[in-house]
């Protein structure tokens, strides 16, 4: 499976988009990166294993994924256990993870999640610019839907099945791609996009091939639910010409073909919001895209805190300092959706006018 020099754009973008060990194993290169990512993979376990008697819960991308969308373990830059519980469940594990010594973010609220606030541990630890950080603690977020359907605006009917067929404290293979594929077309929706998990799915599609096993992912989840799955196979084939031959591609509406024609690039190429007419493409009605653009180019809630998130007890000086920072950033991304309002007007013209 080819890797594409779109994203091979230097270190600082490997690193921000978790590719670094990934691609130190794939060249041959020094694996310095993969050395140390090794000592978080063992910290992450040393925390998961301290959870996982807590409560029940199912397990979230990270090591469960391999070695069917990662071969190694040691590839695969994780930073948080995602752990799904029924909502109903929800409150009982956040108790327990705060009975743990594990601290909800603050000012997590509004935001637009599938998880309940990021939780951490205060350990007093400090970013210091380095994406690879063996000393970063790791968060957990427990997450109590599949998919949003309110905020996404797209249905994904029979999504919660996915709880009843898990195995122990992962999700059933099927279920697992089912998952990874809504969580990737979520980021893509949203703007968000980290190449390494572009990669993870395109490297599963193109190792598992089995009819037996696409027969069973069409048996067992819903036509909503691949039309969703879809539009992430089409990324995953669009950046890595993966094996991948499935008539829900096909089927998408013929707009969503001319995006990925046009702006399968964008989500790696700087700012934009060009995902919203792949957003307003895959919509019913009018109003639902209405929605869309109102939330997306006019946000109604602030982004969470960057600064101080796992320090205890901090002085006064240092809870200013934080304010400041948090403050800061968060007007900065206020004028960013304020610069990007007049060319995401102009270029969404320039789309429905061709699309006419």
């Amino acid at each position: 499976m080819k890797f594409p020099d779109e994203l091979l754009a230097g270190p600082e973008f490997a690193d921000r988009h978790q590719l670094t060990p990934l691609l130190e194993s794939l060249q041959g290169r020094p694996h310095e990166a993969l050395k140390r990512n090794a000592i978080r993979v063992e910290r992450i376990a040393t925390a998961y294993a301290e959870i996982a008697p807590a409560f029940d819960h199912v397990v979230l991308k990270g090591f469960t994924h391999v070695p069917d969308f990662t071969p190694e373990l040691n590839q695969r830059v994780q930073y948080d256990l995602d752990l799904y519980v029924p909502p109903s469940e929800k409150e009982r594990a956040r108790d327990a993870l705060l009975a743990l010594g594990y601290e909800p973010i603050g000012r997590m609220e509004g935001l637009a999640m599938d998880h309940l606030p990021t939780m951490v541990r205060k350990t007093g630890w400090q970013w210091r610019g380095d994406y690879l950080d063996p000393d970063l603690p790791p968060a957990v977020e427990v997450h109590f839907r599949f998919w949003d359907p309110e905020t996404e605006r797209l249905p994904a009917d029979g999504v919660d099945d996915f709880w009843t067929r898990r195995c122990g404290h992962q999700l059933a293979l099927v279920d697992k791609l089912g998952y990874a594929a809504l969580h990737l077309t979520r980021h893509l929706l949203r703007g968000n996009v980290k190449a390494f998990h572009v990669w993870e799915l395109a490297n599963f599609l193109d190792t598992h091939r089995d009819p037996a096993f696409w027969a069973e992912w069409r048996a067992l989840h819903s036509p909503s639910v691949r039309r969703l799955e879809a539009v992430a196979f089409l990324l995953a084939k669009s950046w890595f010409d993966c094996a991948i031959e499935v008539e829900e591609i096909a089927q998408l509406p013929p707009d969503v073909h001319r995006w990925f024609d046009r702006y399968r690039w964008s989500p790696i190429q700087g700012s934009n919001k060009h995902e919203l007419w792949l957003h307003t493409s895959l919509v019913a009605t009018t109003s639902d895209r209405v929605a869309i653009l109102r939330r997306r180019l006019i946000p109604a809630s602030l982004p969470g805190p960057i600064d101080a998130i796992h320090i205890p007890r901090m002085t006064l000086a240092r809870r200013l300092r934080a304010a400041i920072r948090n403050t800061t950033y968060a007007a900065s991304r206020a004028v960013h959706h304020i610069g990007l309002f007049v060319p995401t007007v102009f270029e969404g013209i320039k789309w429905w006018f061709h699309s006419a």
